[in-house]
């Protein structure tokens, strides 16, 4: 028997897990949580139902079913096998290859709740996307310009992410430069003839809000750009310009749901795991657009390196070394494999 209640819960036949900035930080013992030892890590994970509980088998799962699982709380995805929650899985349709479904929930559907809950993004707004190193900050960049179609600044720490944002169809694509990046901005914002949002006292919130996103890259260190799940989103609202929108990886200097006013600024931070014990409705409903979003081909996620499980600590490696520009994932099937991707 698997699990202490196999009623609710599932085993899954692990094919890939995502390796995210969580489970790094976790090997450190540098996460906002300290892991229950002995612990075993990854919590996107895609493969097979070989066991299905009760609550599933009512609800038309069967075992050979091919499905998403965020154990967000329970990890488990780097083994062969886990147990996830039934509320926490979705099934991954026929004609989607199960690796690139291995890097989509967890970024898209925080990003998806950052962009439509709480900035409530509309049409042709400008939105600044603070990227970091990837993950939920290209999963913003993606929903932003094919979902709501508004006009997307992205601001990166490498020239690899940068070239990808591009790709994407970003109005304007940055490499985080400290002494231009302000300048850069304004100029931009000016073909929109957004000019108000820099001028006195709301300019100096502005620049002020802007350092919370960017000051995550002056250390130089990955270690700081690891924290996807500090997903902000900042709202500059204005009389006349319209408004102008700041999300992504940000300085945890707020937590991770708690707001701070400035002005007529406001700062929010989005975390996945607290939607789902608060508003379990809206996680699996933003999830299941996301999943609805993947199947029409509005939305492509990135990844840049499928590692064998084996490999792992290479992968690690070349996440700090700054060298992903995407999801990291780790094959559980093919235990050797290393190989760099442009998908």
């Amino acid at each position: 028997m698997w699990g202490s209640d196999p009623v609710g819960m599932v085993l899954v036949d692990v094919h890939y897990c995502a390796l995210n900035g969580s489970d790094m930080l976790l090997t450190e013992n540098s996460y906002r949580f300290e892991p229950r030892l002995p612990q075993i890590l990854g919590y996107e994970i895609v493969g097979e139902l070989m066991g299905v509980g009760e609550e599933a088998a009512k609800n038309g799962y069967k075992i050979g079913d091919k499905v998403i699982a965020l154990n967000k709380e329970r990890y488990g995805g780097f083994a062969e096998t886990c147990t996830a929650e039934f509320g926490d899985i979705w099934r991954v349709p026929n004609n989607v290859k199960l690796i690139d479904a291995a890097c989509l929930l967890d970024s898209y559907t925080t990003a998806l709740i950052g962009l439509e809950q709480r900035a409530c993004l509309e049409n042709d707004e400008m939105v600044l996307v603070n990227i970091g190193l990837g993950g939920v900050g290209l999963a913003a960049v993606d929903l932003a310009v094919h979902v709501f179609r508004a006009q997307v600044i992205g601001v990166s720490a490498t020239e690899n992410i940068t070239t990808r944002v591009r790709e994407m169809g970003a109005f304007s694509s940055l490499k985080f430069n400290d002494k231009k990046l302000m300048k850069q901005i304004v100029n931009i914002a000016a073909e929109k003839d957004i000019k108000e949002i820099f001028d006195g006292v709301t300019g100096e919130n502005f620049k002020k809000l802007l350092c919370c996103f960017t000051d995550v890259y002056k250390s130089g260190l990955a270690r700081d750009l690891l924290r996807d799940e500090e997903f902000s989103v900042v709202v500059q609202h204005l009389s006349r310009e319209g408004r102008f929108i700041i999300a992504g990886l940000a300085v945890p200097k707020f937590g991770r749901s708690d707001t701070a006013q400035t002005e007529s600024l406001s700062v929010s931070g989005v975390s996945l795991t607290e939607y789902k014990k608060k508003n379990h409705e809206l996680y699996r409903s933003a999830a299941d657009d996301i999943m609805e979003y993947f199947e029409q081909g509005v939305i492509v996620p990135t990844y840049s390196l499928v590692a064998g499980l084996y490999k792992i600590s290479n992968a690690m490696q070349f996440i700090s070394e700054m060298k992903a520009f995407g999801k990291v994932i780790i094959d559980l099937k093919n235990k050797e494999v290393f190989k760099e991707t442009a998908k």
